[in-house]
């Protein structure tokens, strides 16, 4: 039984059973995607750097890292992507014998490193782009090739780089069908310009390249050019790299590409074989500024090892200050202070002042989108400039008037990128009451002001047995408004724009196909009940057809680095009357050194499968890698991107605000442990709110205590 379900409708669409071709891989791959474009389209994806050459790193033909068809034991650098397009292809050809032979075939390979030594890839090879396998053998109809597999490959640690590198990886993670299966081990040595490298490797077909003992070298005889032999365990192989010289694409990009000039071996080899690719460094971290806290601190020029800050006249004894300012000083300081900070852009701003050096200031930041780290970065900035006779502030990061974060910094620190005393969750509870003793109190706007997100909306089927690419796209719009403290109603509505054959009436994947209608209108109201313990209650129309109440549910550790969740909830069809219920659990964790997130689910999921979903995120600055699990009625992994399609700063006026996705998420998918050829978008599906906790309070599970 064949199962759709696209992520934003949850719609099911099934097909009766069939029993696909030999040559048609056994996995489905497919992508669901909601983003948003800014009323005037952003487009930033790369930050500037230089990397020396590195021969081992450039993709191998068969998407890891390598040679020709060999891999080395280097990774693609940490936070660099390589994408490749080339045309070789070792496949089977029949249904019936075993029958391997290179073929040229459309090859797009991907690479990521995402950490120092571990390297993620997917490759998608195709023939016929827009063939029905269903139809094959019909009327003389022939169906190719059509498969999506990843990779990963894990350089050894601790291993010194003068000694040599050593590596393991995996082709084709999870793949039924044996058509680039295989594990390997191998070792790699750089001595001055040469590059030599040795391993044995494992598949399930015996008469493919990596099956037994291969080796490879590579010589460097221009910064462009290097030569390329190899034993991939089956055939002798020659041919060239090339890259384009350093500064000649901007952002650190280079062009890169090999030729197969020479094949001898076990196999017919009367072809030659080409690629062509980009390197890319991925993100913007480099730029990223922070603030963090200090080993020490110095205050006017007399060091201390962290002292106690209990007292507020305790810095100023320590700092032996002859003369406190006037109070009357400090609060015209404390109400300049607050002025300054609605002219950036922030909202909700309250200032305080105790009258003996210490700030109280608590903000909503609604302009700093992508990562809320910047809006503390940009008022701390704020503070130090206008505050010259406090020496302390505590600032408060709030979110629908609800505290988020405490961050104490230090004014008169040397260093103010590590002026960070003491950071924490916020004070607060149902039960607890304000300070009333503001000295300023302004705001960049009324707090009702509608925000307005506008939104590409797609969902796509890539390498399925109906077509190599099928799309639906689509606009929506969502808007949202604040009520009163934790009160929030909003609204996304979605237009059909164009899609493809298989989208439309009457074709495969029409149930998934994105609709004009209403998808979500609902109103919710979060609660704080104690300083780690969040609530959200919501209500509304969901999914465009279901009615239905949910609850989220968030216990943060005291270091905000470990979270506990619950997301619940039941929904009724609104013709009918058919009710689904979800009930998930979550645990996150959060590793600000890493730059790293993950999310556990399980439970029963919208679609009432139930099992387990991991959602992995691996930043780098605002851009992301996703890797991602899900195990409910069958297996898949998933590989994606995450880009803001938003400024760094978003415009805004007073009584509206326009902007864009600032975490704009793709990614694809393939079906895996499964001999069956079931066509499927995956399960796992999650009926979320469109603002949820994560989201709009803990910006995306990235503000630890620290």
């Amino acid at each position: 039984m064949a199962m759709l379900i696209n992520p934003l409708t949850m719609h099911r669409y099934r097909k009766g059973s069939h029993v696909l071709p030999q040559p048609v891989s056994r996995k489905m791959i497919t992508c669901g995607l909601v983003c948003c474009l800014p009323s005037t389209i952003y487009v930033s994806c790369l930050i500037a750097g230089n990397f020396a050459y590195a021969a081992g790193t450039d993709l191998a033909f068969t998407g890891y890292s390598g040679y020709l068809n060999t891999p080395s034991a280097y990774t693609v650098s940490e936070g660099f992507g390589e994408v490749q397009y080339s045309n070789q292809g070792f496949v089977r050809q029949t249904a019936g014998e075993l029958d391997l032979a290179y073929e040229h075939y459309n090859n797009v390979s991907a690479a990521f490193g995402i950490f120092k030594n571990v390297e993620v890839a997917g490759r998608f090879i195709w023939g016929g782009t827009h063939s029905n396998c269903f139809r094959s053998g019909r009327e003389g109809y022939k169906c190719e090739i059509r498969d999506l597999s990843s990779n990963i490959k894990i350089k050894i640690p601790f291993i010194p780089d003068e000694w040599f590198s050593a590596a393991i990886g995996a082709q084709d993670l999870g793949g039924e069908v044996s058509y680039f299966d295989s594990n390997y081990a191998v070792v790699s040595k750089r001595i001055g310009r040469v590059e030599l490298s040795a391993g044995y490797g494992v598949t399930e077909l015996e008469d493919r390249y990596l099956n037994g003992a291969f080796g490879a070298g590579e010589i460097e005889v221009a910064d462009w050019l290097s030569v390329i032999a190899e034993y991939d365990a089956r055939n002798v192989r020659g041919g060239l790299g090339v890259q384009s010289p350093e500064g000649f694409l901007p952002w650190g990009m280079k062009l890169k590409g090999k030729v197969l000039l020479y094949d001898e071996g076990d196999d017919e080899n009367d072809r030659q074989f080409a690629s062509l690719g980009i390197s890319f460094p991925y993100g913007n971290s480099e730029r990223k500024k922070r603030l963090k806290s200090a080993e020490y601190g110095v205050v006017s020029g007399v060091s201390y090892d962290r002292p106690d800050y209990s007292s507020a006249a305790q810095p100023n004894e320590l700092n032996q200050i002859a003369e406190e300012p006037a109070p009357s000083i400090l609060a015209d300081e404390a109400e300049i202070v607050g002025k300054r900070l609605v002219q950036v852009g922030f909202e909700n701003v309250k200032v305080a002042s105790d009258g003996v050096g210490n700030l109280t200031i608590r903000l909503e930041n609604n302009v700093y989108n992508r990562d809320e780290r910047d809006a503390i970065y940009e008022a701390a900035k704020v503070i130090k400039r206008a505050s010259t006779s406090h020496s302390f502030a505590t600032l408060l990061l709030t979110n629908q008037s609800i505290a988020v974060q405490s961050t104490r910094i230090d004014l008169n620190a040397s260093d103010f990128s590590h002026s960070v005393i003491e950071r924490k969750s916020a004070p607060g509870g149902l039960f607890i009451a304000e300070r009333s003793d503001w000295i300023y109190e302004g705001s960049n706007g009324a707090s009702w002001k509608p925000r307005i997100t506008i939104s590409p909306t797609l969902t796509t089927g890539i390498g399925t047995e109906y077509g190599a690419w099928d799309y639906s796209l689509g606009v929506s719009a969502e808007t949202s408004s604040s009520l009163w403290k934790g009160a929030l109603v909003s609204a996304t509505y979605n237009a059909e724009v164009d899609s493809s054959s298989d989208f439309e009436e009457g074709g495969a994947f029409y149930g998934s196909r994105q609709r004009t209608d209403i998808v979500e209108a609902e109103v919710q109201q979060t609660l704080k009940i104690a300083p780690l313990l969040y609530t959200s209650f919501h209500a509304g129309r969901y999914a465009f057809d279901y009615d239905g109440v949910m609850n989220e549910t968030i216990l943060l550790a005291p270091n905000a680095r470990h979270s506990l969740g619950v997301l619940a909830g039941e929904f009724r069809h609104y013709e009918s009357e058919e009710v689904r219920e979800q009930g998930l659990a979550r645990y996150t964790y959060y590793n600000p050194d890493l730059d790293m997130q993950l999310n556990v689910y399980g439970g029963q999921f919208f679609g009432e499968d139930n099992g387990v979903r991991v959602d992995s995120f691996f930043w780098f600055g605002d851009y992301g890698i996703t890797l991602n699990y899900k195990n409910t009625d069958a297996e898949f992994i998933g590989l994606g991107w995450v880009i803001p399609l938003t400024p760094v700063k978003d415009r805004q006026w007073r009584y509206l605000q326009v902007r864009g996705n600032p975490a704009w998420n793709y990614s694809v998918q393939t079906r895996i442990n499964d001999f069956r050829n079931y066509v499927s978008f995956g399960g796992a599906a999650i009926l979320r709110s469109a603002n949820p906790i994560q989201n709009l309070y803990m910006n995306r599970g990235r503000l630890p205590n620290r």
